[in-house]
């Protein structure tokens, strides 16, 4: 059953509800939400659980390391069990008066598993 673009923005919230003390949020772009996450090249199909269970994981492992990256950086997120892979990119606001001072954005997702990343960074869940 393919993922809707409304259980994308449920998931996203609640994800950025565990962030916010952090100030920080993930967001997904229209690439990764309308484009790849259903697409038929991810067999089997990207289920919504994987989803949650993968940012879950990466928040309780990786969150310090994700809020130290710097502005412009980019990362990858990879699934060793689903073979999931979420390249990613930092935007940082230095602003006394944001109210969220790190995104991290969820450029792609593809189920692959001799996926290689140009990114430098690869947090593993």
């Amino acid at each position: 059953m393919a993922i809707s673009q409304a259980d994308l923005a449920f998931l996203q919230s609640r994800i950025n509800a565990k962030l916010s003390v952090h100030k920080a949020q993930f967001i997904v772009t229209t690439h990764f939400s309308a484009d790849r996450v259903n697409d038929l090249r991810n067999v089997p199909p990207i289920t919504l659980p994987e989803l949650e269970s993968i940012f879950n994981r990466l928040i309780a492992r990786h969150l310090i390391g994700i809020l130290a990256l710097n502005h412009g950086d980019t990362f990858n997120i990879k699934c060793t069990t689903s073979h999931i892979n979420i390249p990613c990119a930092v935007e940082k606001n230095s602003s006394a008066q944001a109210t969220i001072t790190h995104k991290s954005i969820a450029i792609t997702i593809m189920r692959k598993a001799n996926f290689i990343s140009k990114d430098p960074i690869t947090f593993t869940v």
